[in-house]
């Protein structure tokens, strides 16, 4: 079975791309006017909406115009059927999104390369970062940045029932969040850079937000690499290029759920996080009925992206 992670040009290809319904016009939801700006307007400051379970939030910069036509949602109606997913982290403060952690995904394909390990009483294969063994007639693989030994306790401490993968979380980590790879929706917002103020250090291109909510953005930052850039209201957050344009700023508002804010322009350096870090402060989550109310694009489409893993 082909699997696939979220690929660097996955963000971008989301944001720029605009679905209209076949007439024209676009899908749209009604909204409390008090709750809610309409695409065209301006979300107020204000506090982050509660995520309810399985919800999909949306993410917008607070008080900066949020242009017509300039959100879409990308729903994947086969993402369930694909591969699962089981987030663990270190159970101390150091574990976070992206950091002493891995991801377990089942089903995988068959390895190719790498050095012979056991895993269990079967034998497996560990590349940069990952162990991929044999399981329940295919096979699962434990990607994160723990000590191969770790991983391999990891890949050791998983069964699979039914077709869905369980950890027994061996001692000093445990589970965080469980469920798809791909994500089965993505809600994602453009800004022209000039208007959020930050053109100096991200230039004219655009600055784009993003909330999803499955195990695949995790197991990318794993492959693509990500480093720590400090806290995003109080949450820790890594920068990354693996979510597509120069790069992003992620972090975790709620278990299993990643928001970001990226950018395409001027090079990722330090001027680019720093900026980055300070829209990030500027963001709110808004709710699914808040987010349908601005109009999106909706876009039926397979959020795997085609990208062999």
């Amino acid at each position: 079975m082909a699997v696939a992670v979220v690929s660097s040009a996955a963000i971008v290809l989301g944001i720029v791309t605009v679905v209209d319904e076949p007439d024209g016009r676009r899908p749209s939801a009604p909204g409390s006017p008090s709750a809610a700006a309409p695409s065209g307007s301006t979300f107020p400051h204000g506090p982050n909406a509660p995520v309810g379970a399985g919800q999909t939030p949306g993410l917008v910069i607070a008080g900066v115009p949020l242009p017509r036509g300039a959100t879409l949602i990308k729903r994947d109606r086969s993402a369930g059927a694909g591969p699962l997913t089981v987030v663990v982290r270190r159970s101390d403060a150091s574990g976070s999104l992206g950091r002493h952690g891995a991801v377990v995904t089942f089903p995988v394909t068959a390895p190719s390369g790498g050095r012979a390990v056991r895993v269990g009483g079967v034998s497996g294969r560990a590349l940069a970062r990952e162990v991929v063994w044999p399981v329940a007639g295919s096979y699962a693989r434990v990607r994160g940045d723990l000590p191969r030994s770790e991983l391999i306790a990891v890949a050791a401490a998983t069964r699979v029932e039914s077709g869905r993968p369980h950890v027994d979380a061996p001692r000093g980590l445990s589970v965080a969040a469980t469920g798809t790879l791909w994500p089965a929706q993505v809600n994602e917002a453009r800004y022209r850079s000039h208007a959020t103020g930050e053109t100096d250090e991200l230039s004219g291109g655009l600055t784009f937000t993003g909330v999803a909510r499955c195990g695949g953005f995790e197991d990318a930052l794993y492959a693509g690499g990500a480093r720590p850039a400090g806290t995003v209201q109080g949450r820790p957050a890594v920068v990354t290029s693996a979510f597509g344009g120069n790069g992003a700023l992620a972090w975790e508002p709620a278990p299993g759920v990643v928001a970001y804010v990226g950018y395409s322009g001027a090079q990722l350096d330090r001027g680019a996080v720093d900026a980055l870090r300070r829209l990030a402060a500027r963001t709110r989550l808004v709710s699914p009925a808040q987010w349908r109310s601005t109009g999106p694009s909706t876009s039926d489409q397979t959020n795997d992206l085609g990208r062999p893993d």
